[in-house]
Parts: structure tokens; C-alpha cells; sequence
């Protein structure tokens, strides 16, 4: 079935907060792409259960997408009291006849005690147990160890209690909601609520071409496999057996994001046995698993187990494999335990010295140290920016925007999306080689400047999950890239590319321009008692690597003035500077 879909806004219909039914429209809308790009993927009773909801009346689609974004699959009917279902009882009516509801369905005595409040448990159990004493004053939880003492099997409301207080109504088509909420959002912990309740106006997203070939859902057994992954995963999570849910997995398929998936949840399932203490079943879990920690954690746990001068050797050849900075720091850290249980010589990577400077601020009123340090270093010439995450990560998304919204396989699932589902995965590069290669090369021909600010302009204010729009100022934005060498720049996006998911934070808080000198400088801020963490760390050894400016400042809070500190800090830099050198850039370089 050959296509071209737009995935845009232009066809869909943003429906303001103001109007009461606005939830409606737009689940309509989620169930209308579903059936639009997913038909073949539909057995056809659930196409008609779908044609007949939307051709119900607005009061009945109202209710039932309402009970959707619930918890749960039972409701009681006094609970479902909406505005804009005027009259209940003809709503459920509609539904009980599309075959969406079961106004009569079978539950356990536990799902109705959830269901009942305290005083109305009381009076089941009062029911059902004539004999016993119970008192008003009983708590709800010991009317429940009572009322469930024999009673383990599933019956209609009516035979558990002939005049209940309350009527009950079930959802029969949840798996069908499920199934669409998985091939709209590509995952299953985003909820119905997260995009029905939201004014799709608000927001702006790139449109991004939905074709046949990047349809992430190709076969019914692909969304099968995915429904199936998550309900053992659930399974394990309400405490049932590991051993037993990890012999139901079913067998891999050739799909390359979903395989993702699949050896993301063999690995969650090692962390669960790991954490019920089941080291073996964690240790074939892990083995079985490509994610990319799991190779980490099997190091890890046979270190009782294991000789240290095995584990050593494993993970020496590990250390050697893998390229996440993250993962090596853990393997170091066996490497070392190892080395100095077995006696051997081992000495770690030399790391180049983080430069750290000292300065005496007064403790700040209010506010951070961060805009402190702004406000005491500032002068005419130099301006001291709060950037942390935002720049560099923002920077890097404009440069590679194409590439960011290419219309691959896995990435791409709705109109709604702020950059590709596959963003923080290991394999993001996979498919974009090309047109990331060629926004690198922009920075050797020093085209990038004007693609980031072409972008800049033409993007603004377009949701994109790498930046944050407030942050990004246009004078920062001009300055940075006049004074920030092209070379610099690259070895920044390319750290950032070995692994997003942990790259795009831990970057330093400040940077310092200083149009004047032409000269520029990255500055981490610690209070007192605040230390480096390991992202934060290794994202300063790798600018040093690369000779870009970056330094720890530590400030000390003090009793004396604010001016007479920038004083003595002026009188101290005068003697040290040379010729060329800005004075706050050599505060820091110390």
C-alpha cells in the first residue's frame, strides 16, 4: 500500500480548552490516523468497532473516551458524572449496543472491595458474613482479610451482593485502545490523557513526511510482540515469578527498533532478579541481552563468584569495546576493585587536571550562585551567560535538523512529536550518517554559522526535544558563534553524539564572551559543599582534551561587600595578565 502522508497539522483540527468536549476531538483524531495509516494492521471487527464509535452520538464517544483515560477497566456508574453526558443511562445504552461496555460483567470479591468505600465494605461484609461481629469502627483493610478469606473466584456484581448501592459497568474494548495508543505514541507509558488533554494548538511541530517505508509498524505480529513484551513486563513488576515470565518471551522478529525493545526488556528483567536477589537467572538474563548496561552489570555481579583476575580480564576487553564514557567509568571502577584484590598493577587512564579556581562571593539573598557569579563578573566587555544544558545541545539540533526529522523507520510515529522516538537510543546515527556527515562538514567549510541562524530564524518556537527556545537569546546565539572555534564546536557535537541520552546534560553552567579580546570561556559553578558529579566530570576531560576553555569555579561565601571582593580580584588579576588576555579569562585560567 504505497503512500505519502504529511505528518502535519494543516488537515487536523486544534480544538480550544474553552470547549467541553475538546478530549473528544481529539482522541477522534488519533483514532482517525490510526485507521488512516494502520488499516492493514486492523482485523476488520476491530475497524467496525472503531467506525461505530465514531458514528455514535457525541454524549456516548464522550463517555467512553472518558472511561479510556481511566485507570482500570471497571467503573461504577455513580462515578460517571460528566457535564456533557447529560443523560447516562441513554450514553451507556449506546455503548452496551457497539459491544464497547458490559454493563453486567464478572470480578473477583477483591476488584469490588476496591471499588467499595469503607462503610459500604461493611455492609458486604455484613452481608455475606451474618454471623461474624463486625463493628463500625472496623478498618477498611481488616473488612477486606475477612471478606477474602475463602472467596477466590469471579462472579456478576449481583451474585457476590443481591442489592449493591451502586451498579458497575466494564470496558470491553481496552486491548483495542491500547493497541491504537501504542501505534500513535510508539510506546506504551504515555497515556490517552497526555495528548486528549492537551490544546494541540499550543504547540508547533515540524511536519515530517510519513511514508510507506518508514511506517514503524509494517505486520500485525510487530504490534503483537510489542503488547506482548509489555504485559510480561508488568507481570514481573505485580511480583509474579521471573524464572517463569522470562520462559514465556516469545521469539525475536526482524525489526530493528523493535529488537530494540525486546533486549531493553530482557535486561529490565535481569535488574528485577538482580534486585530479588536471583544472581544466576540475572546472569543469564544479562548475557541474553544487547543493551548496552547489561554487559556492565554481568561484570558486576559475579565478582563473589569469579576470580578478580577473571573479572578484571573481562572487563579490561569490555573497556576496549564499548565507547560510553558513562560505562567505562563503571568498568574502571571493577577494574580497579579487581586489580587490588588479585595484586595487580593496574593503573587507570591518566585524566588531564580539571583546572579549579577559587572565588568569595557574599551569600546571595536570593536566587542561585550561578547568577551571582553573572552579576559579580560582568563588566562592559564581558558577558556571562546561564547556559548548563541549553546552548551547546540547541546549537547542535540546529546544525543537524534535517537529519534530526528524516522520516526513518521507528523514529517517527505522529504529527505530535518533538524530535524521533529513536533520539537516546545507541543506534540514532544509523540511517543518518549522510546528512549528519554533511552538517560536520559545514564546520570545516564554515557554512554552519549561517545554517544554525537560517534555522534559528525559520524553526522558532517548533517543539524539539534538544532545546529549550527561551534560552536561546539571539545575541547568545551570534556571539557564541563568532567567538566559539568551528574546531571546538565539533568535538562538543560529537561527544554529545557518543551518547545523547546521558551527553546532553552535565555541560558547564556558564559561558563568558568577551568580544573585545575575541576570546570566550566555559565555567562550572560550585557552592559550598557542591562537588563534581561523574557527567559532569567527563564532559569537562573531554573539552580539555580538545584544548576548548573550561574550568571549575568554587565559591566561598563571605561576611565582606560584594565590590570590595571584585576589588581584590581585580588587584590580583592586574598583576598576573597578559597581554591580550581578558580579565575574566584569566581569573579562570587561574
Amino acid at each position: 500500500m504505497p503512500y505519502n502522508i504529511p505528518m502535519n497539522l494543516t488537515t487536523l483540527s486544534p480544538t480550544s480548552l474553552d470547549n467541553p468536549l475538546y478530549y473528544l476531538r481529539n482522541a477522534q483524531q488519533v483514532i482517525q490516523l490510526c485507521l488512516n495509516q494502520y488499516a492493514d494492521l486492523l482485523r476488520p471487527d476491530e475497524i467496525k468497532q472503531l467506525e461505530q464509535l465514531l458514528s455514535l452520538d457525541e454524549p456516548a464517544q464522550a463517555l467512553l473516551i472518558r472511561m479510556v483515560m481511566r485507570k482500570g477497566v471497571l467503573f461504577r456508574q455513580d462515578n460517571l458524572s460528566y457535564n456533557e453526558v447529560p443523560d447516562l443511562q441513554a450514553a451507556l445504552q449506546h455503548l452496551l449496543a457497539a459491544g464497547l461496555i458490559d454493563d453486567q460483567p464478572v470480578l473477583s470479591l477483591e476488584a469490588l472491595c476496591d471499588l467499595c468505600r469503607r462503610e459500604e465494605c461493611l455492609l458486604l461484609a455484613r452481608h455475606r458474613l451474618p454471623e461474624n461481629r463486625l463493628t463500625a469502627s472496623m478498618r477498611k483493610s481488616d473488612l477486606l482479610a475477612v471478606l477474602l478469606e475463602q472467596d477466590a473466584d469471579q462472579q456478576s456484581l449481583h451474585s457476590w451482593w443481591p442489592e449493591p448501592p451502586f451498579e458497575l459497568v466494564e470496558l470491553r474494548c481496552n486491548s483495542l485502545f491500547d493497541r491504537l495508543r501504542l501505534m500513535f505514541f510508539g510506546n506504551l507509558y504515555q497515556s490517552w490523557s497526555e495528548f486528549v488533554l492537551t490544546e494541540l494548538g499550543l504547540q508547533q511541530f515540524e511536519p515530517v513526511l510519513f511514508t510507506s517505508e518508514s511506517r514503524p509498524f509494517q505486520r500485525r505480529d510487530e504490534v503483537d510482540l510489542y503488547l506482548q513484551l509489555q504485559r510480561l513486563r508488568e507481570q514481573v513488576v505485580a511480583g509474579e515469578d521471573i524464572e517463569a515470565v522470562s520462559q514465556s518471551l516469545p521469539e525475536p522478529i526482524d525489526c530493528d527498533w523493535i529488537h530494540y525493545r525486546y533486549q531493553k526488556v530482557l535486561f529490565q528483567l535481569g535488574r528485577e532478579a538482580e534486585r530479588r536477589q536471583q544472581i544466576e537467572l540475572a546472569l543469564q538474563l544479562y548475557q541474553q541481552s544487547q543493551h548496552r548496561e547489561a554487559q556492565l552489570r554481568t561484570l558486576r555481579l559475579p565478582r563473589k563468584r569469579e576470580s578478580p583476575e577473571r573479572v578484571f580480564t573481562l572487563a579490561t576487553q569490555a573497556y576496549a569495546q564499548l565507547l560510553q564514557p558513562e560505562i567505562r567509568v563503571g568498568l574502571q571502577r571493577i577494574q580497579q576493585r579487581c586489580a587490588r584484590k588479585a595484586g595487580l598493577d593496574y593503573r587507570p587512564p591518566e585524566s588531564i587536571k580539571v583546572p579549579v579556581h577559587s572565588l568569595t562571593l557574599p551569600k546571595p539573598a536570593h536566587g542561585r550562585v550561578e547568577n551571582a557569579v553573572i552579576e559579580h563578573l560582568s563588566d562592559t566587555d564581558t558577558q556571562l551567560f546561564h547556559v548548563e544544558n541549553q546552548l551547546f545541545t540547541g546549537l547542535f539540533a540546529l546544525l543537524i535538523w534535517p537529519a534530526l526529522y528524516t522520516p526513518l523507520r521507528g523514529a517517527f510515529f505522529n504529527p505530535f512529536q518533538s524530535g524521533p522516538a529513536d533520539l537516546f537510543r545507541p543506534g540514532f546515527t544509523e540511517g543518518r550518517s549522510e546528512l549528519i556527515e554533511s552538517a560536520f562538514q559545514q564546520l570545516l567549510t564554515g557554512a554552519y554559522r549561517d545554517t544554525i541562524l537560517q534555522h534559528f530564524e525559520q524553526k522558532q518556537g517548533i517543539s524539539c526535544a534538544l532545546i529549550y527556545w527561551p534560552s536561546l537569546q539571539p545575541e547568545l546565539i551570534e556571539t557564541a558563534l563568532e567567538l566559539i572555534p568551528a574546531t571546538h564546536l565539533e568535538a562538543i557535537f560529537q561527544h554529545l553524539l557518543l551518547d545523547l541520552r546521558h551527553h546532553r546534560r552535565g555541560l558547564p553552567d556558564l559561558i563568558e564572551l568577551n568580544r573585545a579580546t575575541g576570546c570566550y570561556r566555559l565555567i562550572e559553578v560550585k557552592g559550598p559543599g557542591d562537588r563534581l558529579q561523574d557527567h559532569q566530570r567527563l564532559w569537562i576531560q573531554a573539552m580539555l582534551e580538545h584544548d576548548i576553555p573550561v574550568s571549575v569555579l568554587q565559591v566561598a561565601g563571605m561576611r565582606q561587600t560584594c565590590e570590595s571582593s571584585r576589588t581584590l580580584l581585580v588587584r590580583v588579576c592586574r598583576t598576573r595578565r597578559q597581554p591580550g588576555t581578558s580579565l575574566h579569562a584569566l581569573t579562570y585560567n587561574g
